[in-house]
């Protein structure tokens, strides 16, 4: 079995698992990296064009010594303009230099593209790209070279930030950190080129791969409070909650483990909550500068996954008021390995209509794909269920305007489905939202549909028809396939 500091080895001296993050001020990007050895400064070196890395910042080191011994590394490229491009590389004169790489910082385009996943493995990491397998666990830079126009490798040029909802690696601490190394090093062809943005998941309970996702996302610009949070390598940031705004959009990340005995002395189910208030109602006086908020966290709130059918009733007691007083666009979630999207929802009502929705909606998008493979449909799709795929497949969430969102499903699932399939669109649909606020109880009711349990063949949302056309793949489950709403607005249009 591989010492994970034999994995690191030399060849990680100059730096490895490279990945970055939005920083705090519109005007910063943070870099993380890894080495080996602690030795020299971490340093970065920017600038707009790569021949010429101008600029550069000294940031810190810190030291894992959970499993194995490495240092993370992290520096800020500062004083950046926002719809720029720059250029980097990591590192210093005494253990060499990373790559030079390219990062956007805060594309200013329309639409803004933000790319959506949960539970994506070392191995069975089909969502990154065609080359991915099961039987091992690098499916790097070099392994996606030959294909990379479908996939998570063909959005890096056109995606403004990456979002992953839990669970890395399976696990980072499987072969003494082998697999974690693994796959650090697979995102970084992403990771490394677009912010790379996390919540915190069950995979990372255990004590070691708790440790180990604090110190690998120790970049992420976190604002909790209390600020830090200890593991078994010591004290780091909170990032089991924080949050950020990005493009029209302001998210707000929690570990949904803190209600499954995740959390230290003073970082608790309750200091969230009290946290979280106090953040949407902040959002939420600033709606006029980023009038979409989604909220992501990895355990499911609704799913008709499984044998029960109903997403994690614990979470939804504790939560669904809170995102429904507070307006709460949508909340994103992993763990089921699976795609389904809700109709606006609440207390298991909906209105069927995506036009101003009158509750919050609610995704699971948990099949970037991992050896666990996948999970399967075993009841019949709810009323709130407008759409559902057992397929492996990742999420485009394309905001235009302060009004309407462009959102779609990408299908990569090798496993049950043809080549030709890799990288379709399976689904489609328009997000119109005018009145962006606190939900309203009575106007709930005035739009709800009427409520029939079983499957639903034939969905209207008010503005067009959605069509759903099931078919069965064997153990797959059920795959709908739909017609994207007839409305289609132009960029920049207002509604």
């Amino acid at each position: 079995m591989r010492a994970l500091l034999l994995v690191l080895g030399a060849a990680c001296v100059a730096g490895s698992h490279v990945h970055v993050a939005l920083g705090k001020e519109k005007s910063t990007l943070t870099v993380q990296w890894t080495t080996s050895s602690k030795e020299g400064t971490s340093t970065v070196m920017w600038g707009t064009e790569a021949g010429s890395l101008n600029q550069n910042n000294t940031g810190d080191v810190h030291e894992y010594n959970v499993q194995g011994t490495w240092y993370s590394r992290t520096a800020q490229m500062t004083g950046l303009e926002e719809g720029t491009k720059y250029y980097y590389k990591v590192g210093d004169s005494v253990n060499g230099y990373s790559a030079v790489f390219s990062v956007w910082n805060r594309k200013t385009d329309v639409p803004q593209r933000h790319i959506l996943y949960g539970d994506m493995g070392a191995s069975c990491a089909f969502t990154l790209c065609t080359a991915c397998t099961q039987q091992s666990t690098t499916c790097d830079a070099t392994t996606c070279a030959k294909n990379t126009s479908v996939g998570l490798v063909s959005e890096v040029d056109a995606a403004t930030m990456f979002l992953h909802v839990g669970d890395f690696a399976y696990d980072f601490d499987s072969s003494n950190g082998a697999v974690g190394d693994d796959f650090m090093r697979n995102i970084e062809q992403v990771a490394a080129r677009v912010p790379y943005m996390v919540s915190h998941g069950n995979h990372e309970d255990a004590t070691i791969n708790l440790a180990r996702f604090i110190e690998e996302f120790r970049s992420q610009p976190t604002n909790a409070v209390p600020p830090t949070f200890s593991t078994a390598n010591g004290v780091g940031p909170n990032t089991l909650y924080f949050s950020w705004d990005h493009g029209m959009v302001h998210y707000v990340s929690f570990s949904t483990e803190l209600w499954y005995g995740v959390g230290d002395s003073s970082v608790t189910k309750d200091t969230f909550l009290t946290w979280l208030k106090a953040d949407l109602a902040a959002a939420n006086k600033n709606r006029a500068a980023y009038p979409w908020v989604v909220m992501h966290g990895h355990r499911e709130l609704y799913s008709s996954s499984g044998s029960s059918g109903s997403g994690d009733t614990t979470l939804r007691a504790a939560l669904e008021d809170i995102l429904f007083d507070y307006g709460v666009d949508f909340m994103i979630n992993g763990h089921v390995h699976d795609y389904e999207r809700s109709w606006p929802t609440y207390k298991g009502k909906s209105t069927q209509s995506n036009t101003n929705p009158r509750a919050p909606i609610y995704v699971v998008t948990g099949a970037a794909g991992s050896h666990e493979l996948h999970s399967p449909f075993e009841q019949p799709q709810p009323s709130w269920s407008s759409f559902r795929s057992n397929s492996f497949s990742y999420t485009r969430m394309m905001v235009y305007n302060a009004s309407h969102i462009h959102w779609q499903q990408v299908q990569t699932d090798p496993t049950l489905f043809p080549t030709a399939d890799y990288g379709r669109v399976i689904d489609d649909v328009w997000i119109v939202q005018d009145h962006h606020g606190p939900f309203n109880a009575s106007e709930l009711e005035a739009g709800l549909h009427v409520q029939v349990p079983g499957p639903v063949h034939r969905e209207g949302d008010g503005g067009g028809g959605d069509l759903h056309r099931r078919r069965v793949q064997g153990e797959g489950g059920d795959v709908h396939r739909r017609r994207a709403d007839l409305r289609r607005p132009r960029p920049g249009e207002a509604r």
